[in-house]
């Protein structure tokens, strides 16, 4: 099988198709501190999901034998292998996965991904903060954004596609002055 895509543009589509689907913080390849490093993870409201983006069989036989995969205690409520079509069939999916293919410019789901009641939010909050730390170099006074991505050195890169705003609290001056 030739290669049809790289792993940078697998990461590159998954980021993305969860853009697409209403995530609206998405991290991809950053290192949490807790062994489990996401192609691409996104957090909405309620619930997050993450994406193992695969273009090698004997790296997704590989990342099966892995802890968090065998025991169901990784991050993302929900998760997906994405690999190039026709790579690895469903049945050889760890339990509860679901796949992802790109079809041209398309992704389709080959098969959805179950809800996993038990996951590493530990890691998932790590890579929140760690996100945010980062951006912190970049406007030590805060935040405030439309649309925003970050390459690291390190290639994460972390993508905020809604508004959100941090705003400096007044000093008070003198003792009697009242903040609002």
């Amino acid at each position: 099988m030739t290669k049809e895509y790289t792993h940078s543009q697998l990461v590159i589509k998954a980021r993305h198709w969860l853009w697409k689907h209403g995530y609206s913080v998405v991290i991809t390849e950053m290192a949490s501190g807790v062994g489990e490093e996401p192609d691409a993870i996104g957090f909405c409201t309620n619930h997050t999901t993450l994406i193992e983006c695969k273009v090698s069989r004997p790296d997704f036989l590989n990342d099966k034998k892995k802890s968090h995969i065998r025991w169901k205690d990784g991050m993302g409520d929900k998760r997906y292998y994405f690999t190039p079509k026709g790579m690895i069939k469903i049945e050889e999916l760890p339990e509860g996965w679901g796949l992802l293919e790109p079809h041209g410019q398309r992704i389709r789901v080959i098969k959805s991904s179950d809800y996993f009641a038990n996951k590493n939010s530990h890691g998932e909050i790590g890579l929140l903060i760690s996100a945010l730390r980062r951006m912190k170099a970049i406007s030590p006074k805060g935040i405030s954004i439309k649309t925003y991505t970050q390459q690291t050195k390190c290639r994460a890169t972390l993508s905020i596609a809604q508004s959100c705003e941090v705003i400096e609290k007044p000093v008070a001056k003198e003792k009697n002055d009242a903040l609002p």
